[in-house]
C-alpha cells in the first residue's frame, strides 16, 4: 500500500479546479439538480435528449487558461450564460485571432450546409441551425470591428470555419501645411 487514501485524490482535484476558479461542489449540486429534475419530468426540464455539456480548454494570449461551456443542459448558476432557448444546443466553438483576422470554427455534427444560417455584423455573428433533431444557436460579439465583406466560409465534414478581416481603425493621418 502507499498510504495514500482516497480522499486524497479528491485534495488534488479539488485544489486544481480552485486554480481554475471552479466550484466544484457548487458545479456537483447543479448537475444532481438538473437530472433530478429530468427524472421526474418537471415542467422546467425544457429539453428533451440527447442531454449535451461539455467545455474546451486553451490557454489564453496572456498564459491564463480559458474555458468555454457548450450544450444544451441549464446552467443555473453555474457559468455566466443562460439556458438557450427552444432546444437549440450550442456548438463547441473555437475563436483564435491575430493582427489581421477572426478565425472561428464550429463543429456541428450531423448538419448539412444548406442548413446553416450565418449572418455576419460589423460587431458580431449570428449561427443558427434549425433541421430536425439539429438544432444549435451561437453569437459571439467582436473585441473590435470587422470587414464584413471579407468574410470565407468553408463547410467541410461537420465543421464549419470562417475567417474574417478585422478592420484597421488606425488612421494614417495626412500632413497639415500650416501657414
Amino acid at each position: 500500500m502507499n498510504g495514500r487514501r482516497d480522499d486524497d485524490w479528491d485534495d488534488i482535484f479539488n485544489d486544481m479546479y480552485d486554480e481554475f476558479g471552479f466550484d466544484m461542489k457548487k458545479i456537483n449540486r447543479e448537475i444532481a439538480r438538473f437530472w433530478e429534475s429530468i427524472m421526474k419530468g418537471e415542467p422546467n426540464s425544457k429539453i428533451m435528449g440527447p442531454y449535451v455539456y461539455g467545455f474546451s480548454y486553451k490557454m489564453g494570449p496572456d498564459g491564463k487558461p480559458v474555458f468555454q461551456e457548450f450544450g444544451n443542459v441549464p446552467r443555473n448558476g453555474i457559468g455566466p450564460k443562460a439556458e438557450p432557448q427552444g432546444g437549440f444546443r450550442e456548438p463547441l466553438t473555437d475563436i483564435n485571432e491575430d493582427k489581421e483576422n477572426v478565425y472561428i470554427t464550429y463543429e456541428l455534427p450531423g448538419v448539412e450546409k444548406n442548413d446553416i444560417d450565418l449572418v455576419v455584423n460589423e460587431n458580431n455573428i449570428e449561427l443558427k441551425v434549425d433541421k430536425g433533431s439539429r438544432k444549435y444557436y451561437k453569437n459571439i460579439e467582436f473585441d473590435r470591428e470587422v470587414d464584413i465583406n471579407s468574410v470565407i466560409a468553408k463547410f467541410t465534414n461537420g465543421v464549419l470555419d470562417i475567417t474574417i478581416k478585422k478592420v484597421n481603425n488606425k488612421s494614417t493621418g495626412r500632413a497639415v501645411k500650416i501657414d
